[in-house]
């Protein structure tokens, strides 16, 4: 399962954000089913960079969301970015990440 991640850092809080959740990216990744995890930054808005994130199915895409990792990567997003758009799978349509904490929160 494909989830890619457009964030907009807030002013001043781009290398912040980017040094949290590149800090991040080694638990992400020895998360059960995490399949692969990178980070790319925009080549022309230095605010903006992508998340891709290859996960086996949804629910190990869901059990990272319950983790603290996920926990983790939830909070930098809101707390740091300004906005940020969400693709999940093969939906082309893109999504706020409050899609993301609603999944972390269902059962």
């Amino acid at each position: 399962m494909k989830l890619t991640i457009e964030i907009k850092a807030k002013d001043g809080k781009f290398q912040e954000l980017y040094q949290t959740l590149y800090a991040l990216l080694p638990s992400i990744r020895k998360q059960k089913g995490c399949l692969d995890c990178r980070i790319y930054k925009d080549s022309e808005d230095d605010n903006i960079f992508f998340l891709s994130f290859d996960w086996e199915d949804q629910p190990v895409l869901d059990y990272f969301l319950r983790s603290n990792s996920g926990s983790a990567f939830l909070g930098a997003v809101e707390v740091l970015s300004e906005t940020s758009r969400v693709k999940i799978g093969n939906d082309e349509s893109s999504h706020g990440i409050d899609v993301l904490k609603r999944m972390r929160k269902e059962t």
